[in-house]
């Protein structure tokens, strides 16, 4: 399971300024990272495609940018509950002021951005490491890290489901 790390703070004070130092030092220890944001705004502009796709009934919305970086949108889906699933070592959390989920970090003022940025990397570096799960496939035992994705999603998503065969016809 990833470490959770859970970033809240008042409007202008510095949230993603911290996340956004955290993140580049972490993955120069080799580690995957999720960040999961919340915001009040709704990220689909009102009219345009992926609004009118859904409008229309689509249950999933794949977008994609250029020919890497794509979006998920899962109407319904709440993206803390995706938490288990990500293939990742290490997630961050913006928002979500009023759960608790994580070790919790409160920011008030721009003032505190290096402080705090310095403290979840020191709790990053004594908490999480990269994992190695082993998962079977076709009577092999694979070992799989963040490193391959899809497959650790697949391992996540059998582990939430308690499952520990699945074969096909």
């Amino acid at each position: 399971m990833a470490c959770i790390f859970h970033v809240i703070g008042k409007k202008d004070v510095g949230k993603t300024s911290v996340i956004e130092k955290v993140v580049k030092e972490v993955k120069k220890y080799g580690l995957k990272v999720a960040v999961i944001k919340h915001s009040h705004h709704k990220l689909d502009l009102s009219g345009k495609d992926t609004d009118r796709y859904r409008n229309s009934g689509s249950d999933y919305i794949i977008f994609q940018e250029g020919e890497y970086e794509s979006v998920l949108f899962m109407p319904n889906v709440s993206s803390l509950s995706l938490i288990n699933v990500l293939p990742a070592d290490v997630v961050i959390i913006e928002g979500f002021s009023n759960i608790e989920i994580g070790k919790k970090y409160v920011i008030n003022s721009v003032d505190e951005i290096e402080n705090l940025s310095k403290q979840i990397l020191n709790d990053v570096k004594n908490e999480c490491k990269k994992e190695i799960r082993n998962l079977k496939l076709n009577g092999i035992t694979t070992a799989i890290t963040s490193d391959h994705p899809l497959l650790l999603t697949l391992y996540n998503l059998m582990t939430i489901l308690g499952l520990r065969d699945v074969s096909s016809d």
